[in-house]
């Protein structure tokens, strides 16, 4: 009797870890953290029998006092976390218990991942140190042109039709229906890189400035006509400290960089490469013209008023401040209250709550009002996408760990990141919070930047009026290194 006794209550200790074991204690968690009992998780459970899965990570934190709070797509800060902190260790605890795994994450920024990747894969050996990767788009596609990352649609525990994956990405980064790298709820740091536009509510009233922005983003009209409209006639710039030399100490009607050029033309519809019925990408110059030069001129004219708009990075701030032209110019200004427009990825929200003066967010203006919609661009170094190294042993295991995660954290992260992080803390009114629906729903991603055939991106970015001639000089090359990203792709 007495070792029956003794039985029973062993039995009965055991019983809440083989609870834990069989996942009904991490189905309540579910059940808890969505709100809804009805929610049942579809990517299959497989016992991954306690193997550990690496994420590398870039650090676009790093070294930066306009980027803050930044710690690693998938990892998170134990101490002082935030509400997204929580919910991305609330992800990894729950899928490490469910799939019986241990994930590990890593940032770095001194180390290039590109590199790091590459000598793993021909390495040759099935034992990698990294099983996915989060860099910038930039840096990441010439990866699948080295032969080095997977084509995302071939792994059959990865099914980028899901939510949880960004369809504008998966559509658009794809060639000849192959993706190599896209972005989606597993990451927060490709929102973080989508531009936008700020403005100063303080220096609007200020300026007796009568023009609701948000009403004119609902009726349509806010282009890039009103917008220069606006930056002309509000008379915000002047030589506020009285040196008689408009510079970056002064007050500006609009603060920016050069890359903001392939911006609007981006706002305008535009891209560098377009895609054919085949899902095979063309250079837009190759076949039309008029519009990109027609976009691009217009916005050079405006951009070289150096008494309305200061260029972080252009030809007098960026020789002048050749380390952190951005820090000490158009950032500089907006914190302190001598700025009304800035045009920036949302990254810098974060590092604005510490502004006396209130900012609200705006879409990029369109170019032409009869536009079907506002669009907007990710930074093609300065936003996060996925990719997996060719090669590993376990790729389906990997890709099954990577639809957990990025299926959870659509239930866990997006919400605490999007509603809580993006529309409450860092936005200071409901309209901001309206404008972000505008322009998270209106993403694009262009694969002329993402991989920049030839350099030509940096034709987009040139101060210079030649921009005709420019184009000129590098298109041929530019179509060469295309058709050979699309020989090495087999596309």
């Amino acid at each position: 009797m007495k070792k029956l006794c003794l039985f029973l209550l062993a039995l009965c200790l055991l019983v809440p870890l083989f609870a834990a074991c069989d996942g009904s204690e991490d189905e309540s968690k579910i059940e808890e953290s969505v709100g809804s009992k009805d929610y049942v998780p579809e990517t299959p459970v497989k016992d991954m029998g306690g193997k550990e899965f690496n994420v590398l990570c870039h650090d676009w934190g790093y070294n930066s006092t306009s980027i803050l709070g930044y710690t690693g797509e998938i990892m998170y800060a134990e101490e002082n976390p935030s509400s997204v902190d929580e919910a991305k260790k609330w992800v990894v605890d729950y899928v490490e218990a469910k799939y019986n795994c241990k994930i590990v994450g890593e940032k770095t920024a001194t180390e290039p991942i590109p590199e790091t990747i590459r000598q793993q894969v021909l390495a040759g050996s099935e034992d990698f140190e990294y099983d996915i990767c989060f860099t910038g788009i930039s840096s990441t596609a010439p990866l699948a042109i080295d032969g080095v990352i997977e084509d995302l649609n071939s792994i059959s525990t990865i099914d980028l039709t899901k939510p949880w994956w960004d369809q504008n990405a998966v559509a658009d980064l794809s060639i000849g229906n192959k993706v190599y790298f896209t972005c989606g709820a597993i990451n927060t740091y490709d929102d973080q890189g989508t531009w936008c536009m700020l403005f100063n509510k303080n220096l609007k009233q200020e300026l007796n400035i009568e023009e609701d922005f948000y009403q004119l983003v609902r009726d349509d009209k806010w282009t890039f006509d009103k917008f220069v409209e606006i930056c002309t006639e509000s008379n915000a710039s002047f030589d506020s400290d009285g040196d008689n030399d408009q510079d970056e100490l002064d007050n500006w009607a609009f603060g920016t960089e050069t890359y903001n050029l392939y911006v609007h033309l981006v706002a305008a519809g535009q891209k560098i490469a377009q895609k054919d019925n085949n899902d095979l990408p063309y250079l837009t110059l190759s076949k039309e013209t008029e519009a990109t030069y027609t976009i691009l001129q217009k916005t050079l004219e405006f951009y070289n008023n150096n008494n309305l708009v200061m260029i972080a990075n252009g030809p007098i701030y960026g020789t002048k401040f050749p380390n952190h032209p951005w820090e000490e110019t158009v950032h500089k200004a907006f914190i302190e209250g001598r700025e009304l427009f800035y045009m920036c990825g949302l990254i810098h929200a974060a590092s604005f709550r510490v502004m006396e003066d209130e900012f609200g967010i705006l879409p990029i203006p369109k170019y032409y009002d009869t536009q079907d919609r506002y669009y907007h661009t990710v930074s093609q170094g300065n936003a996060s996408c996925m990719c997996i190294p060719i090669g590993l042993s376990d790729t389906e295991d990997v890709g099954l760990i990577v639809s957990a995660i990025a299926e959870m954290s659509l239930q866990k992260v997006t919400p605490a990141y999007y509603d809580i992080q993006l529309k409450y803390r860092d936005s200071h009114d409901d309209e901001s919070g309206e404008m972000l629906d505008i322009i998270f729903a209106s993403r694009t991603f262009d694969l002329g930047a993402a991989f920049n055939w030839g350099s030509i991106l940096a034709q987009y970015t040139a101060m210079t009026d030649n921009v005709a001639s420019r184009f000129e000089s590098v298109l041929t090359s530019a179509e060469t290194k295309m058709q050979e990203t699309l020989e090495y792709l087999d596309a």
